[in-house]
């Protein structure tokens, strides 16, 4: 759907648009030859792990503080750049670099999504919301509504691949109200992060840097409900700011393009399908049923990839056979789907070897190195603001959040201890660092998959997000500030 990959005819250029986005994919190479780049400058380094009990987690293998040294660089050259891509479908090496789960997630949503829009009954729902809501002040509920809900996701089980699924739906909703595909892709985007980096739920992310750094889950419980009130009242602000603002003036939305192309097949769509009917509405309950069956599998169960792409082939078989399509019709209708989001598939390859080259040039320990000595020497005030900047920057190298907390907690923690950093702030710093930034970063799988799947590329959501950005990370730092947990 990205036009940077799809080949979509694009509209006569005027003025404002000959700064263009660069495509896609010539970004995502550039950065990944800047990340090899970085391993001829850099000497390599390495942390010692060992595998460590994580209560409520079980064990994870975590660096051991004070054991960095320098090892014999691994500079990365133009053969293992050809061959990073591939490395960043699949690479089973035992340190977690496989995208696979996630490439195989893509195509099946693809396909799901392709036998729900072959009933017509998406657009069908959609369209009777739009005159639901009309075109008065009252369309503007769907979105601190709909940030709500997403944002109430990323605090309890970290939602992140699901945006996927939910940028299909909250894209052409946006449209459909009056808006623009920025404004789609936000609302599930910026709800998920901001819960994400205030989360006192979630296991992953927040259980494991709470069980390095030693404390009690309950502790700092209120203050983070609070820290996420705020956060999330900012980024519902920023979106509903840019919605009235497009809505007022169309000519004002930095997607008029991909705009045009979403309401054409929102308004083909509606002419086939027709005003909603019975069997769109059994569609649409096959559907809300599998939403249904995934909130509860991925929070009382612990879903993850696997048990959602199973649960997808069956929403799209329900949902097909719902909607009276036959066998044929389903399965045609899922690969076209499917190869709707393959270059989306393709790009988070792309994403994924950043990271490849970096860890393989053996510098992404060194970068962690480097950043943790900056603190020494640091008091507590300035300390906690610079932890929360070298979280901002390791995330541009490790995007996971588990991965992120096993990496850099256990030379926090003791570190915070040295500058009379409370750990609770530690911790804090941590979340906000890597949440917040996987809005803009673009080794971040599931922000350029969601992009590219909208139709817009990350650089143009980039070139959009980085002043909201700003103010996130402004907020964060204030709250930080604003911290009862004073002292080690």
């Amino acid at each position: 759907m990205d036009e940077t990959c799809s080949g979509a005819r694009e509209p006569p250029e005027s003025p404002a648009m000959k700064l263009r986005a660069p495509n896609a994919f010539v970004l995502m190479v550039l950065i990944t030859l800047a990340a090899a780049v970085l391993t001829w400058l850099l000497p390599g380094g390495e942390f010692e792990r060992s595998s460590q009990e994580i209560p409520g987690y079980g064990q994870k293998e975590v660096v051991v503080p004070g054991s960095f040294r320098e090892v014999e660089s691994v500079p990365q050259g133009p053969w293992q750049l050809l061959m990073a891509p591939l490395k960043g479908f699949h690479d089973t090496d035992g340190k977690g670099r496989d995208a696979a789960e996630v490439v195989g997630f893509v195509l099946l949503i693809g396909g799901a999504f392709g036998v729900l829009q072959a009933t017509g009954a998406l657009v069908a729902g959609l369209t009777w919301i739009a005159r639901r809501a009309g075109r008065g002040a009252g369309r503007y509920a769907v979105i601190p509504l709909l940030m709500f809900v997403f944002s109430a996701a990323g605090v309890l089980f970290g939602m992140a691949e699901e945006n996927l699924i939910f940028v299909l739906i909250t894209v052409p909703l946006a449209v459909a109200l009056g808006f623009d595909t920025m404004t789609g892709v936000a609302i599930p985007l910026i709800g998920s992060q901001i819960g994400f980096a205030t989360a006192f739920v979630n296991p992953f992310s927040f259980g494991i840097a709470k069980g390095i750094a030693q404390q009690e889950p309950g502790v700092g419980f209120g203050w983070r409900v609070l820290c996420w009130l705020v956060c999330l009242s900012a980024g519902i602000a920023i979106v509903l700011w840019h919605a009235r603002r497009v809505a007022r003036d169309p000519a004002r939305s930095p997607t008029p393009d991909v705009d045009a192309g979403w309401r054409e097949r929102f308004e083909t769509g509606r002419e086939r399908h027709g005003t909603f009917s019975g069997r769109h509405g059994a569609v649409l309950a096959a559907f809300g049923l599998s939403m249904a069956v995934l909130g509860y599998g991925a929070v009382a169960l612990g879903w993850y990839i696997p048990e959602l792409c199973a649960l997808f082939l069956v929403m799209a078989i329900a949902c097909g056979l719902a909607g009276g399509l036959g066998a044929g019709r389903i399965a045609d209708s899922f690969l076209d789907g499917a190869k709707e989001l393959a270059p989306t598939a393709v790009l988070i390859a792309f994403a994924r070897a950043i990271f490849i080259v970096a860890d393989d040039g053996r510098v992404v320990d060194t970068v962690l190195q480097r950043l943790a000595g900056m603190l020494e020497g640091l008091g507590p005030e300035f300390g906690t603001q610079a932890m929360f900047a070298i979280q901002c920057s390791i995330n541009f190298f490790v995007p996971s959040g588990s991965g992120q907390a096993a990496l850099t907690m256990p030379i926090m923690t003791p570190l915070a201890d040295l500058l009379h950093i409370h750990r609770e702030n530690a911790i804090l710093a941590f979340q906000f660092g890597d949440g917040l930034t996987n809005l803009i970063i673009p080794t971040n799988p599931v922000l350029t998959g969601a992009t590219a799947a909208a139709g817009i590329g990350f650089a143009r959501w980039f070139a959009w997000m980085w002043k909201p950005m700003l103010l996130l990370l402004a907020v964060a730092a204030m709250l930080l500030y604003l911290s009862p947990f004073h002292g080690a």
